[in-house]
């Protein structure tokens, strides 16, 4: 897991853009935190990625006109604390609602 901790001046779409280069790629975000940071707004990201891929999200960030820093680290206790307090993730409903409807159909 590696912390990422985005600088950015906090104008109109600047954490969504943030966020969009992160849930295209299909990343799961278990820790995600904004505030405040003195002149500008901070966005800590928690994400389980490998070299390469930190390399596109520090590229796609630091395109966005808005965004001042990047940097990666090592995650807080606070981090990997709410991390682990989530639940596991499953399937959408309609997924399996689905599966069970073609099974019955071939029996």
């Amino acid at each position: 897991m590696n912390a990422f901790h985005i600088h950015y001046r906090n104008t109109q779409g600047t954490l969504m853009r943030i966020l969009t280069a992160v849930s295209r790629r299909g990343i799961e975000m278990p820790y995600v935190h904004a505030s405040a940071a003195g002149h500008g707004h901070r966005a800590s990201l928690l994400l389980d990625v490998n070299t390469k891929q930190i390399g596109q999200l520090c590229r796609d960030w630091y395109a966005i006109v808005d965004v001042m820093d990047v940097s990666v680290g090592v995650p807080t206790p606070e981090m990997l604390d709410s991390s682990a307090e989530l639940p596991a993730a499953h399937p959408p409903a309609s997924a399996s609602a689905s599966g069970n409807t073609a099974n019955a159909a071939m029996a």
